[in-house]
């Protein structure tokens, strides 16, 4: 099944000290402005192997986890079984491609898209899901994405220490880029928060845009960087003085928006 192979990627994510250090952000985020989670109606787009469904779980809110990769929907579905969230947690094929709101029969609080779930999707098919999500969200509904920009300030100040300059700017395109992961290549594209920001126009405001991983170096480079841990955690320490700027959203290695149905 197609994106099947991004289960290395969730993996890799998981596993990842930066990745880690960049996912505790992102909850810290939701927790500031969900902080009455129990109840809530979520659902989770592009859910990978579902590290975030099981925090979502024991929080107390029901979550509806969806993908396109069959593999996936089965990770959650032995996930929740082992964790005994049968009633909280269940799992849906659903491809934001060709997104159909009349799947569902109930409206949600709050659709999430974490780490790059947007970026496997091409620019008319994030703005057609965009232009969708008002009709299954509930009253004051909040959709909230982690997305990879169009440019990371560690990784091209990386490459270009190296005179590797067609690395540092490896990001900046329009066009689909392929990436290589576990020997598989896959289409994906990069986004900045204006664009997300432009898109949703009309139909949502945006309460915020905040940079995640923006001192630290990206998840891509942590193997460079297996020997200095310290200095990652430091530098993660630093940045959370930065969490909470706009300013510095297109810049870090993944930016979070967080947008709320006018």
């Amino acid at each position: 099944m197609p994106f099947d192979h991004i289960a290395s990627y969730d993996s890799l994510l998981t596993k990842s000290v930066i990745g880690q250090l960049q996912r505790k952000q992102v909850w810290r985020y939701l927790q500031r402005v969900t902080p009455q989670f129990r109840g809530l109606e979520i659902l989770e787009l592009n859910c990978g192997a579902n590290e975030d469904a099981m925090i979502f779980s024991e929080r107390g809110v029901n979550l509806v986890a969806t993908d396109i990769s069959e593999e996936m929907l089965k990770v959650t579905t032995v996930r929740a079984n082992q964790y005994s969230m049968q009633n909280r947690i269940s799992s849906q094929f659903l491809d934001p491609e060709s997104f159909d709101e009349t799947v569902f029969d109930k409206k949600f609080d709050l659709v999430f898209a974490n780490f790059g779930g947007l970026n496997c999707l091409h620019p008319e098919a994030v703005k057609r899901l965009i232009h969708n999500l008002p009709s299954i969200l509930a009253p004051g509904g909040r959709f909230i994405a982690v997305v990879t920009p169009k440019f990371c300030l560690w990784e091209s100040l990386y490459f270009m220490m190296r005179l590797r300059f067609r690395h540092a700017f490896r990001r900046n395109t329009s066009r689909e880029s392929v990436v290589q992961l576990g020997g598989v290549s896959f289409k994906s594209w990069y986004y900045n928060p204006a664009q997300i920001a432009r898109w949703s126009e009309g139909r949502f405001k945006v309460v915020r845009k905040i940079p995640v991983g923006l001192l630290t170096p990206p998840v891509a480079l942590e193997a460079k960087f297996q020997k200095h841990k310290p200095l990652i955690f430091r530098l993660s320490r630093w940045g959370r003085r930065l969490d909470s700027s706009s300013f510095f959203s297109g810049l870090a290695d993944n930016f979070l928006i967080d947008l709320q149905l006018k």
